[in-house]
Protein backbone atom coordinates (compact mmCIF):
# COMPACT_ATOMS: atom_id res chain seq x y z
CA UNK A 1 0.00 0.00 0.00
CA UNK A 2 2.75 2.59 0.89
CA UNK A 3 4.82 1.79 -2.04
CA UNK A 4 1.79 2.76 -4.61
CA UNK A 5 1.26 5.99 -2.42
CA UNK A 6 4.69 6.46 -2.91
CA UNK A 7 4.73 5.94 -6.96
CA UNK A 8 2.00 7.97 -7.06
CA UNK A 9 3.45 10.95 -5.48
CA UNK A 10 6.98 10.35 -7.92
CA UNK A 11 4.90 10.41 -10.93
CA UNK A 12 2.40 13.17 -10.29
CA UNK A 13 5.71 15.02 -9.04
CA UNK A 14 7.33 14.38 -12.24
CA UNK A 15 4.83 15.54 -14.25
CA UNK A 16 3.55 19.00 -12.04
CA UNK A 17 6.97 20.03 -12.06
CA UNK A 18 7.99 19.72 -15.33
CA UNK A 19 8.19 23.28 -16.32
CA UNK A 20 10.58 23.83 -13.56
CA UNK A 21 13.47 21.32 -14.49
CA UNK A 22 12.74 21.16 -18.12
CA UNK A 23 14.97 23.76 -19.43
CA UNK A 24 16.88 25.15 -16.47
CA UNK A 25 19.55 26.99 -17.70
CA UNK A 26 18.48 30.00 -19.63
CA UNK A 27 20.96 29.56 -22.69
CA UNK A 28 20.14 25.98 -23.09
CA UNK A 29 16.63 26.85 -23.31
CA UNK A 30 17.14 30.28 -25.56
CA UNK A 31 18.88 27.94 -27.78
CA UNK A 32 16.75 24.63 -27.79
CA UNK A 33 13.86 26.84 -28.64
CA UNK A 34 15.41 28.27 -31.47
CA UNK A 35 16.42 25.28 -32.90
CA UNK A 36 12.54 24.05 -32.37
CA UNK A 37 11.31 26.99 -34.39
CA UNK A 38 13.87 26.76 -36.83
CA UNK A 39 14.05 31.05 -36.40
CA UNK A 40 17.30 32.39 -36.65
CA UNK A 41 15.60 35.25 -34.37
CA UNK A 42 15.60 33.02 -30.76
CA UNK A 43 12.53 34.40 -28.55
CA UNK A 44 13.06 35.31 -25.20
CA UNK A 45 13.98 32.75 -22.46
CA UNK A 46 10.65 31.85 -20.45
CA UNK A 47 10.70 30.64 -16.87
CA UNK A 48 7.26 28.61 -16.90
CA UNK A 49 5.08 27.41 -19.74
CA UNK A 50 1.34 26.60 -19.06
CA UNK A 51 0.36 22.79 -19.37
CA UNK A 52 -2.34 22.59 -22.11
CA UNK A 53 -5.70 21.24 -20.45
CA UNK A 54 -6.46 17.15 -21.46
CA UNK A 55 -10.28 17.32 -22.79
CA UNK A 56 -10.77 13.80 -20.82
CA UNK A 57 -13.39 12.30 -18.59
CA UNK A 58 -12.55 10.64 -15.33
CA UNK A 59 -10.57 7.75 -16.43
CA UNK A 60 -9.79 3.88 -16.40
CA UNK A 61 -6.36 2.31 -15.67
CA UNK A 62 -3.55 3.12 -18.52
CA UNK A 63 -1.58 -0.24 -19.46
CA UNK A 64 -0.05 0.84 -22.65
CA UNK A 65 1.38 4.29 -23.39
CA UNK A 66 2.03 4.10 -27.55
CA UNK A 67 4.45 6.44 -29.57
CA UNK A 68 5.16 7.28 -33.02
CA UNK A 69 8.94 8.10 -33.21
CA UNK A 70 9.68 10.92 -36.01
CA UNK A 71 8.07 14.11 -35.73
CA UNK A 72 6.57 12.91 -32.18
CA UNK A 73 10.04 12.06 -30.23
CA UNK A 74 12.60 13.24 -32.90
CA UNK A 75 12.29 16.35 -34.46
CA UNK A 76 13.91 17.36 -38.02
CA UNK A 77 15.16 21.22 -37.66
CA UNK A 78 17.01 22.87 -40.72
CA UNK A 79 20.87 21.30 -39.95
CA UNK A 80 22.79 24.83 -39.29
CA UNK A 81 20.01 24.33 -36.11
CA UNK A 82 21.03 21.11 -35.35
CA UNK A 83 24.97 21.94 -35.18
CA UNK A 84 24.24 24.51 -33.02
CA UNK A 85 22.09 22.14 -30.63
CA UNK A 86 23.17 22.45 -26.66
CA UNK A 87 24.31 19.14 -25.19
CA UNK A 88 21.08 18.33 -23.99
CA UNK A 89 19.95 17.62 -27.27
CA UNK A 90 20.82 14.54 -29.08
CA UNK A 91 21.79 14.39 -32.53
CA UNK A 92 20.80 10.75 -34.55
CA UNK A 93 23.41 9.69 -37.34
CA UNK A 94 21.97 11.49 -40.74
CA UNK A 95 19.63 9.63 -42.75
CA UNK A 96 20.55 8.24 -46.34
CA UNK A 97 18.85 11.28 -47.64
CA UNK A 98 21.23 13.95 -45.42
CA UNK A 99 18.56 14.62 -42.86
CA UNK A 100 19.77 14.43 -39.16
CA UNK A 101 16.62 14.10 -36.25
CA UNK A 102 17.32 15.74 -32.62
CA UNK A 103 15.59 14.33 -29.39
CA UNK A 104 16.07 15.74 -26.19
CA UNK A 105 17.39 14.06 -23.10
CA UNK A 106 14.33 15.63 -20.81
CA UNK A 107 12.67 13.45 -23.71
CA UNK A 108 14.61 10.38 -22.66
CA UNK A 109 14.04 11.34 -18.63
CA UNK A 110 10.57 11.51 -19.42
CA UNK A 111 10.05 8.24 -20.60
CA UNK A 112 11.93 6.13 -18.39
CA UNK A 113 9.63 7.31 -16.05
CA UNK A 114 6.51 6.39 -18.18
CA UNK A 115 8.05 2.78 -17.25
CA UNK A 116 8.81 3.47 -13.49
CA UNK A 117 5.33 1.75 -12.68
CA UNK A 118 5.50 -1.88 -13.94
CA UNK A 119 2.07 -1.78 -14.66
CA UNK A 120 2.63 0.19 -18.21
CA UNK A 121 4.34 -0.58 -20.47
CA UNK A 122 6.02 1.95 -23.12
CA UNK A 123 6.03 1.23 -27.16
CA UNK A 124 7.45 2.71 -30.18
CA UNK A 125 5.43 2.26 -33.31
CA UNK A 126 7.06 3.22 -36.44
CA UNK A 127 6.62 3.06 -40.48
CA UNK A 128 10.73 3.40 -40.92
CA UNK A 129 12.52 0.17 -41.64
CA UNK A 130 13.79 -2.48 -39.20
CA UNK A 131 17.54 -1.62 -40.00
CA UNK A 132 17.02 2.12 -39.53
CA UNK A 133 15.00 1.36 -36.46
CA UNK A 134 18.16 -0.72 -35.23
CA UNK A 135 20.62 1.76 -36.19
CA UNK A 136 18.59 4.61 -33.95
CA UNK A 137 18.21 2.34 -31.12
CA UNK A 138 21.05 4.13 -29.20
CA UNK A 139 19.54 7.70 -29.70
CA UNK A 140 15.70 6.26 -28.81
CA UNK A 141 14.04 6.21 -25.19
CA UNK A 142 14.19 2.29 -23.89
CA UNK A 143 11.21 0.65 -24.30
CA UNK A 144 8.92 -3.00 -23.81
CA UNK A 145 8.29 -3.47 -27.57
CA UNK A 146 9.99 -1.52 -30.55
CA UNK A 147 7.76 -2.04 -34.18
CA UNK A 148 8.77 -1.04 -37.24
CA UNK A 149 7.62 -1.39 -41.06
CA UNK A 150 3.83 0.12 -39.77
CA UNK A 151 3.16 -2.67 -37.29
CA UNK A 152 4.70 -4.95 -39.11
CA UNK A 153 7.66 -6.22 -36.92
CA UNK A 154 7.79 -6.45 -33.10
CA UNK A 155 10.97 -6.54 -30.90
CA UNK A 156 10.92 -6.98 -27.36
CA UNK A 157 14.10 -6.04 -25.16
CA UNK A 158 16.24 -8.83 -23.37
CA UNK A 159 19.08 -8.48 -21.23
CA UNK A 160 22.12 -8.57 -22.87
CA UNK A 161 23.73 -12.03 -23.24
CA UNK A 162 20.77 -13.95 -23.47
CA UNK A 163 20.51 -15.98 -26.47
CA UNK A 164 17.17 -17.28 -28.54
CA UNK A 165 17.27 -20.21 -30.51
CA UNK A 166 20.89 -21.19 -29.14
CA UNK A 167 22.28 -17.79 -30.39
CA UNK A 168 23.50 -15.23 -28.49
CA UNK A 169 21.15 -12.01 -28.79
CA UNK A 170 23.62 -8.86 -30.15
CA UNK A 171 23.81 -5.73 -27.98
CA UNK A 172 22.50 -2.42 -28.03
CA UNK A 173 23.26 0.34 -25.99
CA UNK A 174 22.19 3.93 -25.34
CA UNK A 175 24.43 7.06 -25.54
CA UNK A 176 24.72 8.74 -22.61
CA UNK A 177 22.74 11.61 -22.17
CA UNK A 178 21.71 14.57 -19.52
CA UNK A 179 20.02 12.73 -16.35
CA UNK A 180 21.06 8.90 -17.89
CA UNK A 181 20.95 6.42 -14.95
CA UNK A 182 22.83 3.47 -14.65
CA UNK A 183 20.37 1.30 -16.14
CA UNK A 184 19.45 3.28 -18.62
CA UNK A 185 22.97 2.45 -20.26
CA UNK A 186 22.88 -0.79 -19.82
CA UNK A 187 23.34 -3.21 -23.08
CA UNK A 188 20.63 -5.06 -23.94
CA UNK A 189 19.82 -7.30 -27.06
CA UNK A 190 16.20 -7.47 -29.11
CA UNK A 191 14.27 -10.66 -29.72
CA UNK A 192 11.55 -10.73 -32.53
CA UNK A 193 7.81 -11.69 -31.79
CA UNK A 194 7.49 -15.25 -34.46
CA UNK A 195 4.05 -15.36 -33.28
CA UNK A 196 3.25 -12.17 -34.78
CA UNK A 197 5.63 -12.54 -37.55
CA UNK A 198 4.04 -15.87 -38.43
CA UNK A 199 1.14 -14.12 -39.29
CA UNK A 200 2.64 -11.47 -41.54
CA UNK A 201 4.41 -14.30 -43.32
CA UNK A 202 1.25 -16.04 -44.68
CA UNK A 203 0.58 -16.48 -48.51
CA UNK A 204 -2.55 -13.96 -47.99
CA UNK A 205 -0.06 -11.57 -46.27
CA UNK A 206 3.24 -10.75 -47.35
CA UNK A 207 4.56 -13.98 -47.33
CA UNK A 208 8.23 -15.13 -46.15
CA UNK A 209 10.55 -13.99 -49.02
CA UNK A 210 10.67 -10.01 -47.81
CA UNK A 211 12.65 -10.93 -44.64
CA UNK A 212 16.07 -10.97 -44.72
CA UNK A 213 15.47 -12.92 -41.59
CA UNK A 214 18.87 -11.79 -40.11
CA UNK A 215 18.56 -8.16 -39.29
CA UNK A 216 19.66 -8.46 -36.00
CA UNK A 217 22.14 -10.63 -36.04
CA UNK A 218 23.59 -8.78 -39.41
CA UNK A 219 23.55 -5.90 -37.56
CA UNK A 220 26.42 -3.38 -37.90
CA UNK A 221 27.36 -4.41 -41.28
CA UNK A 222 26.21 -2.39 -44.74
CA UNK A 223 22.72 -1.98 -45.55
CA UNK A 224 24.00 -3.58 -49.82
CA UNK A 225 25.71 -6.56 -47.91
CA UNK A 226 22.36 -7.33 -46.70
CA UNK A 227 20.68 -9.81 -49.14
CA UNK A 228 17.31 -9.13 -50.60
CA UNK A 229 14.85 -11.26 -52.56
CA UNK A 230 13.68 -9.28 -55.71
CA UNK A 231 10.07 -8.13 -55.51
CA UNK A 232 9.47 -9.84 -59.16
CA UNK A 233 10.23 -12.83 -57.83
CA UNK A 234 8.17 -12.63 -53.74
CA UNK A 235 5.05 -14.33 -53.25
CA UNK A 236 2.57 -13.54 -50.46
CA UNK A 237 -0.46 -10.94 -51.49
CA UNK A 238 1.16 -7.65 -50.79
CA UNK A 239 3.93 -8.37 -53.41
CA UNK A 240 2.07 -9.24 -55.99
CA UNK A 241 0.01 -6.18 -55.44
CA UNK A 242 3.53 -4.55 -55.73
CA UNK A 243 4.31 -6.48 -59.20
CA UNK A 244 1.15 -4.93 -60.65
CA UNK A 245 2.31 -1.37 -59.34
CA UNK A 246 5.84 -2.17 -61.03
CA UNK A 247 3.72 -2.86 -63.97
CA UNK A 248 2.13 0.10 -64.13
CA UNK A 249 5.24 2.28 -64.33
CA UNK A 250 4.95 3.35 -60.86
CA UNK A 251 8.78 3.63 -58.46
CA UNK A 252 8.19 1.61 -55.50
CA UNK A 253 10.64 1.64 -52.40
CA UNK A 254 10.75 -1.99 -50.68
CA UNK A 255 14.49 -1.64 -49.71
CA UNK A 256 14.65 -2.75 -46.19
CA UNK A 257 11.09 -3.28 -45.95
CA UNK A 258 9.63 -7.38 -45.36
CA UNK A 259 6.21 -6.86 -44.33
CA UNK A 260 5.46 -3.70 -45.98
CA UNK A 261 6.40 -1.09 -49.07
CA UNK A 262 6.00 2.67 -49.78
CA UNK A 263 5.34 4.39 -52.99
CA UNK A 264 7.26 8.10 -52.74
CA UNK A 265 5.88 10.81 -54.67
CA UNK A 266 9.50 12.16 -54.87
CA UNK A 267 10.63 9.16 -56.48
CA UNK A 268 7.96 9.10 -59.44
CA UNK A 269 9.40 10.20 -62.64
CA UNK A 270 7.71 13.77 -62.99
CA UNK A 271 7.62 14.00 -67.27
CA UNK A 272 5.65 10.84 -67.05
CA UNK A 273 2.00 12.48 -66.52
CA UNK A 274 0.17 8.71 -66.45
CA UNK A 275 2.28 7.63 -63.58
CA UNK A 276 1.61 10.84 -61.52
CA UNK A 277 -1.99 10.86 -62.05
CA UNK A 278 -1.90 7.19 -60.98
CA UNK A 279 0.16 8.27 -58.13
CA UNK A 280 -2.38 10.69 -56.94
CA UNK A 281 -5.32 8.50 -56.97
CA UNK A 282 -3.87 6.21 -55.01
CA UNK A 283 -2.89 8.97 -52.14
CA UNK A 284 -5.99 10.29 -52.74
CA UNK A 285 -7.84 6.98 -52.58
CA UNK A 286 -9.87 7.82 -55.43
CA UNK A 287 -8.83 4.50 -56.92
CA UNK A 288 -7.17 3.79 -60.00
CA UNK A 289 -6.19 0.39 -58.87
CA UNK A 290 -8.13 -1.84 -56.22
CA UNK A 291 -6.72 -2.42 -53.56
CA UNK A 292 -6.72 -6.19 -52.36
CA UNK A 293 -9.20 -7.03 -49.85
CA UNK A 294 -6.36 -8.84 -47.70
CA UNK A 295 -3.96 -5.45 -47.46
CA UNK A 296 -3.97 -1.55 -46.10
CA UNK A 297 -2.53 1.42 -47.04
CA UNK A 298 -2.10 4.81 -45.52
CA UNK A 299 -0.10 7.76 -46.04
CA UNK A 300 2.68 9.77 -44.72
CA UNK A 301 4.21 13.15 -45.86
CA UNK A 302 3.57 12.53 -50.03
CA UNK A 303 4.07 8.67 -49.47
CA UNK A 304 1.80 6.10 -49.86
CA UNK A 305 2.15 2.61 -47.64
CA UNK A 306 0.93 -0.84 -48.04
CA UNK A 307 0.69 -3.57 -46.38
CA UNK A 308 -1.18 -6.24 -44.72
CA UNK A 309 -4.88 -5.62 -43.68
CA UNK A 310 -3.79 -7.26 -40.05
CA UNK A 311 -0.84 -5.31 -39.82
CA UNK A 312 -0.58 -1.50 -39.06
CA UNK A 313 -0.23 0.46 -36.04
CA UNK A 314 -3.50 0.19 -34.66
CA UNK A 315 -3.76 -4.00 -35.34
CA UNK A 316 0.09 -4.09 -34.13
CA UNK A 317 -0.85 -2.11 -30.61
CA UNK A 318 -4.15 -4.12 -29.91
CA UNK A 319 -2.38 -7.69 -30.31
CA UNK A 320 0.43 -5.92 -27.73
CA UNK A 321 -2.37 -4.73 -25.77
CA UNK A 322 -3.45 -8.22 -25.59
CA UNK A 323 -0.11 -9.69 -24.84
CA UNK A 324 1.51 -7.63 -22.31
CA UNK A 325 0.17 -9.34 -18.63
CA UNK A 326 -2.76 -8.08 -16.82
CA UNK A 327 -4.49 -10.39 -15.26
CA UNK A 328 -6.48 -7.59 -13.43
CA UNK A 329 -8.19 -6.21 -16.57
CA UNK A 330 -9.10 -9.37 -17.94
CA UNK A 331 -11.20 -7.56 -20.34
CA UNK A 332 -8.79 -4.59 -21.20
CA UNK A 333 -9.32 -2.48 -24.83
CA UNK A 334 -6.77 0.68 -26.51
CA UNK A 335 -10.24 2.80 -26.02
CA UNK A 336 -9.79 2.22 -22.26
CA UNK A 337 -6.41 1.43 -21.31
CA UNK A 338 -3.86 3.03 -23.96
CA UNK A 339 -2.48 6.69 -24.75
CA UNK A 340 -0.80 7.46 -28.37
CA UNK A 341 1.61 10.24 -29.02
CA UNK A 342 1.55 11.01 -32.58
CA UNK A 343 1.22 13.65 -35.28
CA UNK A 344 0.56 12.62 -38.73
CA UNK A 345 -2.09 10.56 -41.45
CA UNK A 346 -0.42 7.47 -41.09
CA UNK A 347 -1.37 7.76 -37.69
CA UNK A 348 -5.02 8.49 -37.65
CA UNK A 349 -6.33 5.12 -37.32
CA UNK A 350 -4.51 4.76 -34.07
CA UNK A 351 -5.14 7.76 -32.73
CA UNK A 352 -8.80 7.68 -32.47
CA UNK A 353 -8.85 3.88 -30.96
CA UNK A 354 -7.01 4.82 -28.07
CA UNK A 355 -8.30 6.55 -24.92
CA UNK A 356 -6.56 9.64 -25.57
CA UNK A 357 -3.84 11.19 -28.16
CA UNK A 358 -1.44 13.53 -27.34
CA UNK A 359 0.21 15.74 -30.60
CA UNK A 360 3.24 17.61 -30.10
CA UNK A 361 2.98 18.93 -33.30
CA UNK A 362 0.79 18.48 -36.95
CA UNK A 363 2.49 17.17 -40.26
CA UNK A 364 -0.57 17.03 -41.94
CA UNK A 365 -3.60 19.06 -43.62
CA UNK A 366 -5.69 15.55 -42.31
CA UNK A 367 -4.36 15.66 -38.98
CA UNK A 368 -5.08 18.97 -38.48
CA UNK A 369 -8.46 18.53 -39.49
CA UNK A 370 -9.50 15.90 -37.61
CA UNK A 371 -7.95 17.44 -34.02
CA UNK A 372 -10.13 20.73 -35.07
CA UNK A 373 -13.16 18.49 -35.10
CA UNK A 374 -12.71 16.49 -32.01
CA UNK A 375 -11.00 18.33 -29.20
CA UNK A 376 -12.14 15.85 -26.45
CA UNK A 377 -9.41 13.16 -28.65
CA UNK A 378 -6.83 15.04 -29.15
CA UNK A 379 -4.20 17.48 -27.18
CA UNK A 380 -1.83 19.88 -28.77
CA UNK A 381 0.98 20.73 -26.83
CA UNK A 382 2.45 22.76 -29.92
CA UNK A 383 1.33 26.31 -28.59
CA UNK A 384 3.24 29.54 -29.38
CA UNK A 385 6.82 29.30 -28.79
CA UNK A 386 6.55 25.84 -27.37
CA UNK A 387 7.49 23.43 -30.51
CA UNK A 388 9.59 20.72 -31.50
CA UNK A 389 11.33 18.75 -28.55
CA UNK A 390 9.84 21.16 -25.91
CA UNK A 391 6.35 20.31 -26.96
CA UNK A 392 7.46 16.53 -26.84
CA UNK A 393 8.71 17.55 -23.53
CA UNK A 394 4.76 19.11 -22.99
CA UNK A 395 3.02 16.22 -23.99
CA UNK A 396 4.82 13.34 -22.09
CA UNK A 397 4.43 15.65 -18.80
CA UNK A 398 0.40 15.45 -19.89
CA UNK A 399 0.75 11.73 -20.41
CA UNK A 400 2.55 11.22 -16.57
CA UNK A 401 -0.09 13.38 -15.24
CA UNK A 402 -2.43 11.17 -16.68
CA UNK A 403 -1.21 8.21 -15.49
CA UNK A 404 -0.74 9.55 -12.16
CA UNK A 405 -4.31 10.08 -11.58
CA UNK A 406 -5.56 6.72 -11.77
CA UNK A 407 -2.46 5.38 -8.92
CA UNK A 408 -4.54 4.48 -6.19
CA UNK A 409 -2.80 5.52 -2.58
Amino acid sequence: MWIRSILHFLLFWTASSFFVDAGAPDSKRFLTTAINKQNPQAPKPTDSLPLPKSNMSPPSEILLVYSDVDGTLVHYPSLDKVQEAPADILRLPPSMTGMQGIISSRTMQLCRSIRKDQSTKFVLVSGMRTHTLLKRLPFLPRADAYCSEAGGRIFYPIEDGDSTDGKAAPCFKSVEFDGATPEDLESYGLVEDLEWRKRMESPSAAGPDGYVGQEIEAFGQEEKSIPAIPVSERTGELWKFAQLLESKNLVLDVKGYSSCFRVNRKHQPADNAAVMELFESLLSGRGGIDLPSTLATSTNLGCIDFYPAHSGKKNCCQYLMDKFPASHLPKRTLKENALFLCDDDNDLEMAMACEHAYLPGISSKSMEELVAQDKSQFTLTEQGEVAGTRATEAALALVLKRLASTLKP
